[in-house]
Order: C-alpha cells, then structure tokens, then sequence
C-alpha cells in the first residue's frame, strides 16, 4: 500500500502540473492587459486558499497516517486470527472475535470518513472563494463601467478569463493536500529502506572441509540488562560430533545464530581456522551449513521444490536425500507424490512431516558442518533413532553441532555441553 500510494506521485494529476504554470502565466498576462484593478482582486485569492490548504493538509496527513496504521492493525490482526482458526473453535471464541472484527471496521470506516470529509472541505470551501472572487469582481467591474474605466465587455471578458488563472492556482496549491495523502508513506517507506542491511565485509576465502570452529569469551544480550551469554568459550574441531544442552530460554539457539552470523556478539570472538568468521566472505561462509531447526520454513509450492531449493541438484541425490530422511515414506502416500502441494509453511503437512522434509534439505545440501536444532522434536519414536543412526554413522568426516533435550540421542556424541547462566561447561564438569 505505501509504494502504490508513493508511485502515486507519478500520475496524470502531477504532470498535469507544469502545464497548470503556463497556464496561469498567460491568464495573468491576457488579464493585467484587460485592468490591473481586477487583476490584484483574482491574486488576493491566492493566499487565502494557501492558508485553507495550509491547515486542511495537516489534518489530512494526521488523518492519513492514522488510516495505515488502522489498517495494518487489522491486517495483522485478522491475518493472526485466520492462523489461529482452530484455537478460535476449540475455545468458541467466535463472539469476542466477532466484537472485536466489528469495532475494528468502525474504526477504519470513521477513519475513511474523516478523511473524506477532508476531502468535502476544502471542496466546498474551494467553491466558495472561487464564488466570492467571481461576485467581487463583478462589483468592482460594475463601479469602474460607471467611472468608464472599463467597458461592459471588457467585464464580461476579465471574468470568464479569470477562470483560467483560479482554477490552475486552486489545482497547484491543492498539490499540498496531494502530497499529504502521499507523505506519511513516503515516511514509512523510506523508514524501511534505511533499515540496516546484513553487512558482509569479509573477503576470505573458506576451506572445502569442515573448519575449526572456535568461540573464544563471547557475550551477547538481546537487552543489556538481561544476558543471554556470558563468556562461552568451545570449540568444534572438524568431523567431531558436538551436543549442547540447557533449559528452554538458555540460549542455546542463540549460539546457533551467532555461529551462522545473524547476529554479532557484544563481545568475544567466533573463529573458523583461527580467522575471525567477520572476514570471511558471508555467502562462501554460510555454505559451510546444512542448518534443521525446530520450527523449519517452507516455501509455497510441492514437496520436490522444498527440498532443492536451487532446482539444480542431480535427481539421484533428490531420491537419496528423500529416502534417508523419511520423506519418501509420506510422500508415496499422496496423490502427486513429491509434487504434491504442501501449502503455506507446509500447511498441509505435520510437524513431524515438516522436519523430516527440512533433514532432506540439508541432506541434500552436503555441506560439511550440520547443525540439528531440536530437529526430531516432532518425529516419532523409529523416526528418531534411525535419524539419530544416519548422524552417528552416515556422517562421518562431517562436523555435527546438536541441540536436543532428548538424551538419548547424546550417545555418539564426542563432547556434551551444559548451558546453563549464560555460561557453557562440558556436561561431565558440572
């Protein structure tokens, strides 16, 4: 909605504009040639409808912001509550929702006509002056026949040419109330394109194996009074199988991101090969990672297109990939097997369907550090402990980084640690 408002500013009405300047030169040329009397009485119009849309444009830049973030709270809202459709069942909640619903689309109707009546304003008023201007000038024009200062055509002709010059002049200064229209989401998006971009300054190159991977006394805190971590010292050496365990809130998932670079520590260093991971190129970093979170994002489309996401891989290793992670046991069962629609963030899917679909993606990606965030929490029993066999013994020479609260996947691991304080110890220290 704001570009479509901004890209506004390009329409017929603006350009209209410059041709609006000639116009008004000429008209005031043709009347100032006719009397320079009536000439300054169409002038004085001039400010008079300035100060009218002086006071009128801010209420309608007031009025417009209001209506976007009117309507993007309902759209967010109503978006929330078609997510949350079986909650609304389950708990009858259809009532209040309904109440709410209502009292939101009041609002934004007030909202519309408030701005409408903006709109009716300076309509009317517009109307009146251009009125009053015509009546003025045929009493002035009357006065100076009677002292033969003019004739009654050269009256007739000033005022029908005076139209030439008041419309054009309402037209540009009407501009100002155009542009109020405009304003608040040239605001908002302009706020949006000065968001900070994710920075990538590294040049270096990374290895083709899996590096050493080094956190040395990192901190970091998403509010500075509550830290996350607290001076976590470890390492990954290449082709260990490394797990980390903690409450839910430790932070352990924070680890992850700070790994992957989404986030910059406040303090401390992350290291890969001893080069601080901040000169590395971003891109050629990141393909170090075949990343499986809990909550995995899907794109709209089937299940083949989920998994190569580049839809350039062999179809050997797709077949490979879908077989290893479970996927083709579900997927034989749909209509269009791994073309089948899986909706919006796989809507149509189960949880346990979604993550074994997000272990097929980086399967089939191969990179040489894997990184498992509570990615069985939604696998059944067997699915689990023949996921848990693949990492222990189908991934040798890879390294393995696993968050997990089920310990028995811990067997196989090389190093277990406990995080716990923002702190991070080797499960067996504590």
């Amino acid at each position: 909605m704001d570009v479509s408002q901004v890209a506004s500013i390009t329409d017929r009405y603006t350009v209209m504009s410059v041709s609006y300047v000639f116009r008004i030169v000429s008209g005031l040329t043709g009347l100032l040639l006719i009397s320079w009397k009536l000439t300054l009485i169409v002038l004085a119009m001039a400010p008079l409808k300035a100060l009218l849309v002086q006071r009128l444009s801010k209420r309608r830049e007031k009025a417009m912001d209001q209506m976007l973030e009117s309507s993007r709270d309902f759209s967010r809202w109503f978006g929330d509550n078609l997510e949350g459709v079986d909650e609304i069942k389950l708990w009858d909640l259809f009532q209040s929702r309904d109440r709410t619903f209502q009292a939101k689309q009041k609002a934004l109707l007030k909202l519309e006509k408030d701005n409408a009546m903006i709109d009716a304003w300076n309509s009317l008023w517009e109307s009146l002056l251009e009125w009053s201007v015509t009546i003025l000038l045929y009493l002035v024009g009357g006065l100076l026949i009677c002292q033969n200062d003019l004739t009654i055509g050269a009256v007739f002709a000033f005022v029908s040419y005076s139209w030439y010059v008041t419309g054009p002049v309402s037209a540009l200064l009407n501009l100002k109330m155009y542009f109020a229209r405009i304003l608040p989401s040239a605001k908002r998006l302009f706020q949006f394109l000065d968001m900070e971009s994710e920075q990538d300054a590294g040049r270096g190159r990374v290895s083709d194996g899996p590096p050493l991977l080094e956190f040395r006394n990192v901190a970091f805190a998403y509010q500075k009074e509550r830290p996350i971590l607290r001076g976590v010292d470890f390492q990954v050496a290449p082709g260990e199988k490394v797990a980390i365990i903690g409450q839910n809130g430790s932070g352990k998932s924070t680890i992850l991101n700070l790994l992957l670079r989404f986030y910059q520590p406040d303090s401390g260093e992350i290291t890969a090969d001893g080069l601080p991971v901040s000169q590395l190129s971003l891109t050629e970093y990141r393909s170090l990672f075949s990343v499986v979170s809990q909550e995995p994002y899907l794109f709209l489309g089937d299940i083949a297109g989920n998994i190569d996401l580049t839809g350039q891989a062999p179809p050997e290793e797709v077949a490979a990939a879908l077989e290893t992670s479970g996927v083709a046991g579900y997927a034989g069962r749909m209509p269009q097997g791994v073309h089948t629609q899986i909706g919006r963030n796989g809507a149509r899917l189960s949880g346990g369907e979604k993550q074994k679909l997000a272990v097929a993606r980086a399967l089939l990606k191969d990179a040489p550090v894997v990184i498992l965030d509570e990615a069985t929490s939604g696998f059944d029993v067997e699915s689990d402990a023949y996921l848990h066999q693949v990492i222990v013994n189908q991934m040798a020479g890879k390294s393995v980084i696993m968050i997990t609260h089920h310990y028995e996947n811990l067997a196989g691991m090389d190093r277990v640690y406990h995080l716990e304080d923002g702190l991070l110890r080797l499960a067996e220290d504590r």
